[in-house]
């Protein structure tokens, strides 16, 4: 099968930023199908051109078998108008660059925006292929929830327009929040059109094997995370309990909460615990002059590592931090990467959110408190510190083991190809000649 997928944040483990597509495709092109990803140049994670030379409009590369198509969008420094407009672009340039490659099978256009869906419907109009959305964040209700647009407004009874336009039109509907169904129904999407197909891990270890099998005595030579892992090493070094957050430090994560904690447990002068966050976004500034104000020496921030560089830094750590922001939105659930990537780590997890069906929860690998209380996140790390490093370990591998079990790539891909391979109402079934 040709399979298509309209993504602008799709990227492949050389970068922080999102690889869902890239994961579900190396299943995919193992099992002969052929994938491509249309993605956008200029990432959204360290605000830079990152794949074309000056001058270049679009580039075609493969990697492990996933075809992905670069189009230029222009740059953007916050989440104003100049990223609108980067959108805009992707959603024109996509259209562009689709028409130079054999006609696929199947186009998943796949939000965070609309204008990526909109130009996955019109690109599969024009090309008589399945069309099928993928709802990874539920916009607008999202940006209603977060306070960025108003439930009345022009904004967003547009994007709501548009937001059944596309279910409507679309032969299946992705979801990967586990309660995301309920939502789409309301929004009027046939329950048997709704298809839950979460994030999750790309490789499966066999059950005995150890979590980090490398021997990581000595960082690599050239590894972009070589220091941060050194830095990590010297707060160990010193007795401190280190506790990391690896990942957006936007508007919803609430990443001021571990801040504030660290401050509190600094206060108490006890127990040791260092906080090493990694990663950008809007409110990282704002947590980097909170914690100058609070004089934190035990809290250390570092710039985003790319994905494959991210599991050598978590098995440097004691404990892993998730924390958001208690917002409405998040009712329907979480399919957080990199809550996912914390658990295959095997580390404990301290889960800071009021989101319903935690994993962390689920799995009893670590440990969980409500949203935006710095007071029970200090008090949950002070317990894990005062735990044995064997009481941690055997914590970490519940939720490994639970993770591997539920999230795996091998059957999460199974689930994708069943989702853009069902017929719309009225249209017969694929046959294997189709694929």
């Amino acid at each position: 099968m040709r399979i298509w997928i309209f993504n602008h944040y799709a990227a492949p483990p050389d970068c922080a930023a999102g690889t869902r597509h890239y994961e579900l495709g190396r299943v995919l092109a193992a099992r002969g199908h052929e994938v491509t990803v249309f993605a956008s140049s200029f990432s959204h994670f360290s605000r830079r051109e990152e794949r074309l030379a000056p001058g270049e409009k679009g580039a075609v590369r493969t990697i492990d078998g996933v075809r992905f198509v670069w189009v230029r969008t222009p740059p953007y420094t916050s989440n104003g108008y100049g990223r609108v407009l980067n959108m805009i672009h992707y959603a024109v340039r996509v259209l562009s660059a689709q028409r130079r490659l054999n006609r696929p099978d199947v186009i998943v256009g796949s939000s965070v925006h609309l204008a990526a869906v909109l130009a996955a419907w019109l690109a599969a109009r024009s090309r008589r292929a399945r069309f099928v959305v993928e709802v990874r964040d539920l916009w607008p209700q999202t940006l209603i929830d977060m306070g960025a647009l108003r439930a009345n407004g022009v904004p967003a009874r547009l994007l709501r327009l548009a937001e059944s336009f596309c279910c409507r039109r679309a032969s299946s509907v992705i979801c990967l929040l586990p309660g995301a169904a309920g939502y789409l129904q309301s929004r009027g999407v046939p329950a048997d059109k709704i298809h839950y197909v979460p994030n999750g891990i790309a490789d499966h270890p066999r059950p005995g094997d150890p979590v980090q099998s490398a021997d990581r005595s000595t960082p690599a030579p050239g590894n972009q995370a070589a220091d941060l892992i050194d830095r990590i090493r010297r707060f160990r070094k010193d007795g401190c309990l280190t506790a990391g957050y690896i990942g957006s430090h936007g508007p919803a994560n609430g990443v001021a909460t571990i801040v504030a904690a660290a401050a509190e447990l600094r206060a108490a002068g006890r127990p040791k615990v260092a906080v090493v966050m990694v990663g950008d976004g809007q409110e990282k500034a704002a947590c980097e002059r909170l914690a100058h104000r609070h004089g934190l020496d035990n809290v250390l921030f570092w710039p985003p590592v790319p994905k494959r560089a991210v599991p050598d830094v978590l098995a440097e750590l004691d404990v892993t931090l998730f924390c958001l922001r208690d917002v409405a939105v998040f009712k329907y659930g979480l399919s957080s990467n990199k809550l996912f990537d914390y658990l295959a780590s095997g580390k404990p997890v301290l889960f800071a959110s009021n989101a319903p069906g935690s994993p962390v929860h689920a799995s009893g690998g670590g440990v969980c408190v409500p949203a935006e209380s710095p007071a029970d996140m200090a008090g949950a790390l002070a317990g894990l510190a005062a735990m044995s490093g064997t009481e941690r370990e055997r914590m970490g591998e519940r939720g490994r083991r639970w993770v591997y079990r539920h999230h795996g790539m091998t059957a999460l891909a199974d689930a994708f190809l069943t989702a853009v391979s069902e017929p719309a109402r009225g249209e017969g079934p694929v046959t294997e000649g189709r694929l």
